[in-house]
């Protein structure tokens, strides 16, 4: 064997194995984020039994981004964190995360979905309809920072603001 072919099958030894690295690296650290993911869900399927205050204080831990209600007949504006991998509803009805006493407001109006590092709105009344920024929305839109959601005809608003980069 001469210098030239142990050089190349070094440098293809080597290319292969950095490209194993990498694969290696990049299918682990899917697998931890989906353990992760998992692991939220878990901590949040236990909320429902745990009381409001440690529920707060793990939704914060856990949060993904967080919904900001402005009402009028609130004094204090209310924020209702949504939980990595999660999806929590808006409606008039008791079984909804975020519970909206207004006629124009259907039982379950609105769901709001974290999926990865993104969150949507996803309409779930067509008789009342959903704006997002004054826009009629028929169909799940990503969120941005910033981004209202209102009901036509309802007091409130709800503003989103994401916690993850």
């Amino acid at each position: 064997m001469d210098l030239f072919q142990i050089l190349v099958t070094a440098a293809v030894g080597l290319i292969a194995s950095a490209v194993t690295a990498v694969i290696t690296h990049l299918l682990t650290r899917s697998l931890e984020r989906r353990k992760y993911e998992r692991a939220v869900a878990d901590k949040v399927a236990q909320f429902k039994s745990a009381k409001r205050s440690e529920t707060q204080i793990m939704a914060v831990q856990y949060g993904q981004s967080c919904f900001i209600i402005e009402s009028p007949d609130r004094s204090e504006r209310e924020r209702v964190f949504l939980p990595l991998g999660s999806r929590i509803t808006l409606g008039r009805g008791r079984e909804n995360h975020i519970v909206i006493n207004d006629p124009s407001v259907s039982n379950m109006h609105a769901a709001f979905r974290a999926q990865g590092a993104s969150a949507y709105v996803e309409p779930l009344s067509p008789t009342n309809g959903l704006e997002l920024n004054g826009r009629f929305v028929s169909a799940p839109q990503k969120l941005a920072v910033g981004d209202v959601i209102t009901v036509p005809g309802a007091s409130f608003k709800v503003t989103f603001v994401p916690l993850l980069p």
